[in-house]
């Protein structure tokens, strides 16, 4: 299938803007294009990448992509407009399938909006998780060895019911990210998991989990949070895991009722306050902090620089090694 996606991109290219380019293989990422423009004699070379789709929160890959060999280019299917504006305002070279091209590399600028539709493919996107499945999705992800534990500790252990397990795997298998070994599972490209939780979870449960949002009437540092009930996320979080990050927004993540929240922690119900207040959807304590992963995904999610320098730095600590 990306294959198909970077022949069509290529034969595309050529109608609206004359340009010409191959695909020459190679050892770095997907390969190579080799780019003939009809206004320069210079051939420009450039290593792609494949994507079939993008999200926001994967542009910082793509950043350090491009600083790492400078004329990178990304081959997409389909580029929301949000996130073409966005490689642009980056200088991310982007070619879609359709044709539409954005390369401003050297003494080389291209930027051609194909309107050319892509007839709808066999292969369809993946369904996004629901609520439960979300919930149970990142019970795998901080803890990947509960998917070979008993269906009912599965239910027990991440807080969802009997029936949403067996549902949420069989999803898993069909879509790769498990792999049955005799009596086991083994994990496949829990990245790419990461990748697709933290999409979903944006769009389909962190506004279900939105409670309120009060005024902090002291600082946050001096909070002493009850035991397993109430954690940080966020920016405060996202501080306490690696102190490289001050503060300007605020996240709990509690099942305190709101009387409880007002009276411990000297809040104030505000529309515009800066806390905002969610339930906690996971299991277990796991410190003043949320789990890592719920943290780089808050923040990798934010369009703060400092933000996502903090949520690279959660990445390679705490979650790379487990991945």
């Amino acid at each position: 299938m990306e294959a198909e996606i970077v022949y069509n991109a290529l034969s595309n290219l050529e109608r609206p803007g004359h340009i010409y380019a191959k695909l020459e293989e190679s050892h770095t990422l997907d390969g190579d294009l080799l780019f003939h423009f009809p206004f320069s004699k210079e051939t420009l070379r450039m290593v792609f990448e494949i994507k079939k789709e993008l999200r926001q929160h994967q542009i910082p890959q793509l950043l350090e992509r491009k600083q790492q060999y400078g004329n990178f280019i990304l081959v997409a299917e389909k580029l929301h407009p949000a996130i073409k504006k966005r490689l642009q305002k980056e200088g991310i070279a982007y070619l879609e399938e359709n044709g539409s091209v954005f390369i401003n590399y050297e003494n080389n600028y291209v930027f051609i909006e194909s309107k050319k539709s892509i007839k709808n493919k066999k292969y369809s996107g993946k369904k996004p998780f629901t609520k439960t499945g979300l919930k149970l999705v990142f019970s795998f992800l901080i803890n990947p060895e509960l998917v070979n534990a008993r269906q009912r500790t599965i239910a027990e252990k991440s807080g969802v019911s009997l029936g949403t397990v067996p549902k949420v795997i069989k999803t898993l298998k069909e879509e790769g990210y498990l792999i049955a070994h005799k009596n086991n599972y083994l994990w496949e490209d829990r990245k790419a998991l990461l990748d697709r939780w933290i999409y979903d979870y944006e769009q389909q449960l962190k506004p279900k989990l939105f409670r309120a949002r009060y005024e902090l009437r002291e600082d946050w540092q001096n909070l002493k949070l009850n035991q397993g009930e109430t954690h940080w996320g966020g920016e405060p979080a996202g501080d306490l895991l690696t102190g490289y990050l001050r503060p300007e927004e605020f996240i709990f993540y509690s099942n305190e009722s709101p009387v409880n929240l007002m009276k411990n922690y000297n809040l104030r119900p505000n529309a515009e306050g800066d806390l905002f207040v969610y339930e906690k959807f996971w299991k277990g304590d796991s410190g003043p902090a949320a789990p890592p992963f719920l943290v780089y995904a808050d923040l990798i999610l934010k369009e703060d620089k400092r933000c996502r320098e903090t949520a690279k730095k959660i990445f390679d600590e705490y979650i790379q090694p487990v991945l």
